[in-house]
């Protein structure tokens, strides 16, 4: 009687290219996720940040009757941008104010200098910032405060308590509650109205909504990587 042979037989090339190429797709359909759930993390991170500015500038505001703004701003009745992409003022000087921290501050491409005792003559501390790692989620070696993608926060301050309403300003923003941004904070689904301040990150690609430029041109929030205070 003849031996039975083993019916069990290897795999076939074309079989081993075919379980190779699912291995392939689950991973990288396990790439993709694992960077969207990163990159929500970091939209999550950005409005925990804030949610702390929001916390101090509030106390401040509540203490002050005012945002931090400097004497010329208040003065002029200009809404002021800190930390847009190209800053003609960076966040240093908010920054600097909501620590309490004694110490001038040169604002970016304007090069005016503010003093924090100016705005916060108590120096009282209203937020502990963290330091930045990697010059990410906190504040860098240069003082301002950077988001989890390693750009300025960007942070708008309504300076309606203008001194004199003689002086007119062309921004539309002279000694009223509205909001000004200058564009930058304004989308085709949003915009600031009349808060004392908000806050907003262009997201990973460091670009208002999806791309458009310049950043002053009305753009589409959603489907963007953007991330606001207020929407």
């Amino acid at each position: 009687m003849k031996p039975i042979r083993s019916a069990s037989r290897g795999f076939t090339l074309v079989e081993l290219l075919v379980v190779i190429m699912i291995v392939l797709v689950l991973a990288v359909l396990g790439f993709l996720g694992a960077k969207r759930f990163i990159e929500n993390a970091k939209k999550t991170q950005a409005l925990a940040q804030f949610r702390d500015l929001t916390v101090g500038l509030t106390m401040f505001e509540t203490d002050y009757g005012k945002p931090p703004i400097p004497e010329n701003k208040k003065y002029n009745g200009d809404d002021t941008v800190y930390g847009d992409p190209d800053p003609t003022y960076h966040n240093g000087v908010i920054v600097g104010v909501l620590a309490g921290e004694e110490g001038d501050y040169t604002s970016g491409r304007s090069g005016e200098t503010y003093t924090v005792r100016e705005m916060n003559p108590r120096m009282v501390s209203y937020i502990t910032f963290p330091l930045a790692e990697k010059g990410k989620s906190g504040v860098g070696e240069d003082g301002n405060l950077y988001d989890p993608w390693g750009n300025e926060v960007i942070m708008a301050v309504n300076s309606f308590a203008a001194r004199d309403k003689s002086i007119t300003s062309f921004n539309g923003g002279m000694n009223d509650r509205r909001l000004y941004t200058w564009g930058l904070g304004e989308y085709n689904e949003t915009k600031p109205r009349d808060q004392s301040f908000v806050f907003w990150s262009y997201g990973k690609d460091g670009l208002k909504g999806d791309g458009v430029t310049p950043p002053t041109k009305v753009t589409s929030l959603k489907k963007s990587d953007d991330v606001v205070s207020w929407y």
